[in-house]
């Protein structure tokens, strides 16, 4: 993901291409000018570019922008609404949700179907598809499906592996299902890495390289962007922060272990504890909106300073700058957030490197949403679609 990767050479024409389109319909530059300083392309193959751009409908002149140079006001680009259309998909353990969009991740149809108890892999392929036929009904020029969904995932496999919590459903081939009724490309990676994907292109991550996104709801997952690259090992299996102990004797977890964080934070626990220790039966998000009650203050202060410890452990390994909280934890207040920014602050190793960021995602409860239409994107973006000779 890293921005200056264009080159004046022939060879490199596709990637250039890719980059420009990226750098417009993510919103960080909008004028030629801005583009040239953006790439490190020269001023006559932006030209070049974005006149072919215009031709082919990927790009439009708008409005002229300010600016304090004489001579003509520079005209400002945008994404054309001819230019083409992605899918994103994503599957979680209790819904799964589908959109057609952009790819300035303008939304325009959106699509849910929530899983019942009696879920299976049969339900879940034929709820897929459901989601996408309407989706994609009477919709031209969609070039990609982004596919994203809980794990554990083989992202080089297409394959979603064997989830916790999720009615047994394992070993779902999702890549060559929805390849195979819809005869579009198919990228496909973990919901978590999606999610920290479309905050580093679009969001609160963009600027950043070292990237941290966590996000806790029924499980604890992650994802990392370390050196401006999205986290891949040889054989495409995602990061497991929810997996890192904080306690060796703590509780047993699903995977072996003992103590993992996902056992003490994953929003069924804590509001567990919440409806526990007072008494009420509040969803997740009143208890979070909640402010005085002591017992309230207690459960999640305890949760925030086990959050700190498994945070804390895993940048002394990654050196990320920014964190990312996703899913359900962006309903907590702000003071939860600094505690934790300021306990893992205070913990690191690292301690006389810049200030580690704690913040909300960007795209809150729909990161991982918007990270599925990026898997897609992405490949647009590294002209390995659209700009094939």
């Amino acid at each position: 993901m890293a921005e200056k990767a264009g080159k004046n050479r022939s060879d490199y024409k596709r990637v250039n291409r890719g980059l420009v389109l990226k750098m417009v319909a993510t919103g960080q530059y909008t004028t030629r000018a801005d583009l040239v300083r953006g790439t490190g392309l020269s001023k006559m193959a932006i030209s070049n570019i974005v006149s072919e751009m215009l031709r082919q409908n990927l790009l439009i002149e708008t409005e002229t922008v300010q600016s304090e140079e004489l001579g003509r006001r520079p005209m400002s680009l945008a994404l054309s609404p001819k230019a083409p259309k992605i899918i994103g998909l994503v599957i979680h353990r209790d819904r799964c949700e589908a959109i057609l969009c952009d790819l300035s991740l303008r939304i325009l149809r959106r699509e849910i179907a929530t899983m019942g108890e009696d879920m299976d892999q049969e339900k879940l392929i034929y709820m897929i598809y459901q989601l996408l036929d309407t989706v994609l009904l009477g919709a031209e020029n969609v070039l990609a499906i982004g596919a994203a969904s809980v794990g554990p995932i083989s992202k080089q496999e297409g394959k979603i592996l064997s989830p916790f919590y999720f009615y047994g459903i394992h070993d779902v081939e999702i890549v060559k299902i929805i390849e195979g009724r819809y005869q579009l490309p198919v990228f496909f990676d973990h919901d978590n890495q999606s999610a920290v994907l479309a905050e580093c292109l679009y969001g609160n991550g963009r600027g950043y390289k070292d990237v941290l996104f966590v996000g806790i709801s029924s499980g604890v997952g992650c994802g990392i962007v370390s050196n401006g690259q999205l986290f891949a090992n040889m054989r495409g299996l995602p990061p497991e922060f929810g997996h890192v102990s904080i306690d060796v004797n703590g509780r047993p977890c699903q995977c072996g272990n003992r103590g993992c964080i996902e056992t003490y934070l994953r929003t069924p626990e804590l509001l567990s504890k919440l409806r526990y220790h007072t008494g009420k039966f509040y969803t997740y998000e009143t208890f979070c909106k909640m402010q005085g009650d002591e017992n309230v203050e207690r459960v999640f202060h305890d949760a925030m300073i086990r959050l700190a410890v498994a945070l804390t452990s895993t940048v002394n390994i990654l050196n990320s700058e920014l964190i990312l909280l996703g899913n359900d934890s962006v309903y907590w207040p702000d003071r939860h957030l600094q505690m934790v920014e300021d306990l893992v602050n205070e913990r690191r190793f690292v301690a006389w490197d810049h200030r580690i960021i704690v913040r909300r995602s960007y795209f809150m409860k729909d990161a991982a949403l918007m990270g599925a239409a990026c898997n897609a994107a992405l490949h647009i973006f590294n002209g390995n679609l659209l700009f094939d000779e």
